[in-house]
Order: C-alpha cells, then sequence, then structure tokens
C-alpha cells in the first residue's frame, strides 16, 4: 500500500494550554470525510504550573493524578486531544479523540471544525502553562473500483 498524497492544510497553528475564553481551539475551520486526517505536534506544556517539567503532545505519562475526570478519560494528562464538529464552548466528549505528537485518523462522515486542546479537568486550564506547534493535512480517501463478476452456480 502507498503513501497517501497529503494536502497541508494548516501549517505552524499555535495551541495553548491555557486557551482564552474557551476550552477548545479552532485548529481548522472546515474539514469534510470521507479521507485522513493527519495532525502533527511539537512543542512542550503543563497541565499544572507547578509540575516539575513539562510534558509532551503525549501527555504525562507518569501522572500520579486521577485522569478520569479530564476531558478524554482514555488519554494521559497533558495529552494534546481533539474533536471534529461542535463549537468552542462544547462540552459533548462522545467524538474526542487522542492526538498526542501524530495521529492519523480516518475520516468518514465526521463534518465541521477542527478543535484542539490540552486534555486536562474542566475547570483546570488556570493553572497550565506552555504551547504546541500543531500542523494539520488532509489526504482525500481514494474508492477503488471492484470489478463484480458473474458466478453462476448449478445445482444437482
Amino acid at each position: 500500500m502507498s503513501e497517501p498524497e497529503w494536502t497541508e492544510l494548516a501549517n505552524n497553528i499555535t495551541i495553548s494550554a491555557t486557551p482564552k475564553d474557551c476550552i477548545w481551539q479552532c485548529a481548522y475551520p472546515y474539514i469534510e470525510g470521507p479521507g485522513l486526517l493527519k495532525i502533527e505536534a511539537t512543542g512542550t506544556w503543563k497541565y499544572l504550573n507547578t509540575a516539575p517539567q513539562p510534558c509532551s503532545p503525549n501527555g504525562d505519562l507518569e501522572s500520579s493524578l486521577d485522569g478520569q475526570n479530564n476531558i478524554h478519560g482514555k488519554s494521559p494528562l497533558g495529552a494534546l486531544i481533539g474533536r471534529i464538529g461542535g463549537s468552542i464552548a462544547d462540552r459533548d466528549t462522545t467524538s474526542v479523540f487522542a492526538v498526542g505528537s501524530f495521529c492519523v485518523r480516518k475520516l468518514d462522515k465526521e463534518a465541521g471544525p477542527l478543535f484542539l486542546t490540552i486534555n486536562d479537568a474542566w475547570d483546570g486550564f488556570d493553572d497550565n502553562d506552555g504551547k504546541l506547534t500543531v500542523n494539520v493535512s488532509f489526504a482525500a480517501q481514494v474508492v477503488k473500483a471492484t470489478t463484480v463478476t458473474d458466478v453462476t452456480t448449478t445445482s444437482k
């Protein structure tokens, strides 16, 4: 299988650990499947400004804090997370997915803005620090043509 043909949608987008007046930050205004979405992130940030060291977009894999109260309970505290659709203020977590430092996500019927943020408690953004740099690319899904073969069966 060959590498998809990626089209760069957004380059060097800054995602802050302390978003202003919102939870989600718009990384791209509108994306629509079918296709493949690729997100790459670099940099460091802190989900707690008193943390001994910052974490990467993959989050703090050694955190002793309970992550079940975070926006995305299945991702590490401090990880970059995303969703497609909704609004900047939306608290619906059904479509949230882990991004980390590298993510390729297959989109079927999803459509809307691409939102990103740090995985933290809903009320935990005030004590964060730092920012990430994000690149977003898209590859249109190629539908392979199939040939239908007429199969004749005989019964005895």
